[in-house]
């Protein structure tokens, strides 16, 4: 296995693992899930009250949402580079297997002809 190709499995793999959690988790920010709150929660000094804490909070949840989406398309983007680095490898080695496969037969009708 060239490096080329286990280095695409591997992004392949991690790349399609981060687009689903990142897009189910921007799902649960979306959802205001309150196990994200930590996440979510304004700086500790930069409210007034309750309903001002709730506010921010609120358009925090909405940001991380969106974060997360945006996180998941470049993860997208990266899904399709090593896919084509994938694709890349096993022609490049498919040529490789071919050229020997030539040279060899090559041999072979030469060393008949003699």
């Amino acid at each position: 296995m060239s490096l080329l190709l286990g280095c695409g499995v591997c992004c392949f793999l991690l790349s399609i693992w981060a687009v689903l959690q990142l897009f189910v988790m921007g799902i649960f920010f979306k959802m205001e899930v309150l196990a994200f709150i930590e996440e979510a929660e304004p700086d500790h000094h930069g409210y007034d009250d309750y309903d001002d804490f709730m506010k921010q909070t609120k358009e925090n949840y909405k940001t991380i949402a969106i974060n997360c989406w945006v996180a998941a398309v470049i993860y997208l983007v990266t899904l399709g580079l090593s896919y084509f680095c994938i694709k890349h490898a096993k022609n490049k080695e498919r040529l490789a297997r071919d050229n020997v496969q030539d040279d060899e037969t090559y041999c072979k009708d030469k060393a008949k002809k003699s």
